[in-house]
């Protein structure tokens, strides 16, 4: 655990503020949820909360059982990492989503391009790709990418837009 080295008194309604240092880090905007937990040692421990993370293990199967039929690279992020990836990008999995991506998520809108994607701020993907985002609710929570060294079709993004809408009603649930 990193020290900050930063101190906030709680109000007479219980309210810290969190600083304005640690929500950029991570990642925090205004209106986001909070996990908070106490570990044995009785520290208070906050978590950003992502709907998407209790699918890990059903992203997981999804994504492998595409990648299996499909040939392609799919990768499945939430609103900061990714959480699961095929078995050619497994590396990118838990590591964070680059600016470009959180953009496409906020926009909500479907995407097929036939250029370059840059997955992580340090990584460019030489790939096509489809991309589209998973709503629950109203809020964007991640999306499902799948990348292509040939031409990405119709067929692919209406894959993409099965298991987004499927993925989204499970996190409804």
């Amino acid at each position: 655990m990193k020290a900050t080295g930063i101190i906030r008194r709680i109000d007479n309604l219980g309210r810290i503020v969190i600083p304005k240092e640690i929500r950029k880090n991570l990642r925090l905007k205004n209106g986001e949820n909070i996990e908070i937990f106490i570990n044995e040692n009785e520290n208070i421990i906050l978590r950003k909360y992502s709907q998407i993370d209790k699918l890990k293990e059903f992203a997981k199967d999804i994504v492998d059982s595409i990648s299996s039929i499909t040939k392609n690279n799919v990768l499945i992020t939430n609103t900061d990492v990714f959480i699961a990836a095929s078995n050619k990008k497994k590396d990118y999995i838990n590591k964070e989503i680059s600016n470009q991506i959180i953009e496409m998520i906020n926009k909500r809108k479907e995407i097929t391009q036939d250029e370059n994607i840059n997955l992580t701020e340090e990584k460019i993907e030489q790939s096509n790709y489809a991309f589209y985002p998973i709503i629950v609710s109203g809020d964007a929570v991640g999306s499902i990418i799948i990348l292509s060294d040939d031409e990405i079709t119709s067929d692919n993004t209406l894959l993409l837009k099965i298991i987004s809408t499927f993925l989204a009603k499970h996190i409804e649930e």
